[in-house]
C-alpha cells in the first residue's frame, strides 16, 4: 500500500468567503485556524483573487483558448 496524501478541495464560495474575512480586516493567520486551512492555501487565494484568478474545486473552472 502507498502512503498518498489526498490534496484537500475547496468550493470556490468558501474560498471566496475566506478571502473577503481577511479583506474585512482579520489575520490571515486567525481566518485560516478558525477554517482550517494552512495560511499559505489562504495567502494564495488572497492573491489570486486580487488578480481575478481565484477559481473552485479542481479547477474546472478555469478555460483555455486555443
Amino acid at each position: 500500500m502507498s502512503d498518498k496524501q489526498v490534496r484537500a478541495q475547496y468550493t470556490r464560495e468558501f474560498k471566496q468567503e475566506a478571502v473577503r474575512q481577511v479583506r474585512s480586516g482579520q489575520a490571515i493567520a486567525v481566518v485560516a485556524k478558525v477554517l482550517g486551512i494552512p495560511k499559505a492555501s489562504l495567502g494564495n487565494w488572497v492573491r489570486l483573487s486580487a488578480k481575478g484568478e481565484l477559481d473552485g474545486a479542481g479547477g474546472g473552472d478555469k478555460s483555455i483558448q486555443v
